[in-house]
């Protein structure tokens, strides 16, 4: 029987701006009743402009409603794609930052904000290697993991650290096109399971442009990677059961070049991907941020199918606990 979810309820959740994209979203950690979600984006003239800045939002489950909105912004950086993690005490906030100089001449580091409430946030720590995007990280006990890519040389490495402190490669050249013949690997989401097998959706932009699904046990010094077969910009993912995953991200019609943002399930024994729902979206569009609870999804993502702008959006989404049977 193919296998479906049911969209609930969806609402446009930024302000009017002229650009608002690259989301993430957390439960909230800081809220003892577990009524409310965290969303971050970019908010900005356009995608690629110097003027970013971030906003972090406090959503109401039920309603949608935003409680509160904060900004962080720096007055010499375009600050791009935040992902949120926590660490059992702290809200960490990673950005990555691009400073354009009067030489013309383009700057780049990554940022990390931390914060206890949620609503109020500690100044930026620079950490990681400068020229090397470390897309997301998860934490696994007392060590934070994440890929790091550097377009240029056509290399993924996995980062090992705290990002408030610093993240140095534990493993370089995990992925690259001399190793793998397959080019440009760099947005990824990493994650562990209970006994510290690692899994990894990987995106990549040359060739044929197809996903890479990556395994790993501890020390996490050797990866196995499957070619998913299918175009995943923006991944994100999150396990429901031992082998199975919700993963969501921008899918391409090549033909057409028609975008959206769609949810699969994938079972990591078959290697399989199962097509979930298509949420409304088009042109720009992705970044997804998922959060379970029981039967529900709620995912963040940003799209241009309302009047060519891009919007970010929260949905709901019924139909989790069918998807493990």
């Amino acid at each position: 029987m193919k296998k479906n979810m049911k969209l609930l309820d969806i609402k446009r959740i930024s302000k009017p701006a002229a650009h608002s994209a690259f989301t993430d979203l957390i439960e909230n950690p800081f809220d003892k009743i577990g009524k409310t979600l965290l969303c971050c984006y970019r908010q900005a003239t356009n995608h690629v402009s110097a003027d970013g800045l971030l906003i972090i939002l406090t959503i109401d489950k039920k309603s949608f409603r935003v409680l509160t909105r904060v900004r962080i912004q720096e007055n010499d950086a375009d600050l791009r794609d935040p992902k949120f993690s926590y660490d059992g005490k702290r809200l960490i906030l990673t950005t990555y930052a691009k400073t354009y100089l009067a030489t013309g001449k383009m700057v780049t580091k990554m940022l990390t904000y931390f914060s206890t409430t949620g609503q109020s946030w500690s100044g930026k720590n620079s950490f990681g290697k400068s020229g090397w995007w470390l897309w997301n990280h998860e934490w696994f006990g007392s060590q934070a993991y994440g890929f790091a890519y550097n377009r240029p040389s056509n290399t993924l490495s996995l980062y090992k650290g705290d990002p408030t402190r610093t993240m140095r490669p534990h493993k370089e050249d995990v992925f690259n096109l001399k190793k793998q013949g397959k080019g440009y690997p760099n947005e990824s989401t990493i994650l562990f399971d209970d006994d510290g097998n690692a899994s990894v959706f990987l995106r990549r932009d040359a060739d044929t442009f197809s996903a890479q699904f990556g395994t790993s046990k501890p020390p996490f010094t050797k990866w196995k990677w499957h070619d998913l077969g299918i175009y995943i910009g923006g991944p994100a993912a999150v396990a429901i059961s031992r082998n199975r995953f919700i993963v969501a991200g921008r899918h391409v019609k090549w033909e057409t070049r028609e975008f959206s943002t769609k949810i699969w399930l994938f079972n990591s024994d078959s290697k399989k991907l199962e097509e979930l729902h298509t949420l409304p979206s088009s042109k720009d569009t992705s970044y997804p941020g998922l959060v379970v609870e029981g039967d529900h999804l709620y995912v963040s993502y940003y799209s241009c199918h309302v009047d060519d702008q891009a919007r970010v959006y929260i949905a709901c989404l019924t139909g989790v606990n069918a998807l493990t049977n």
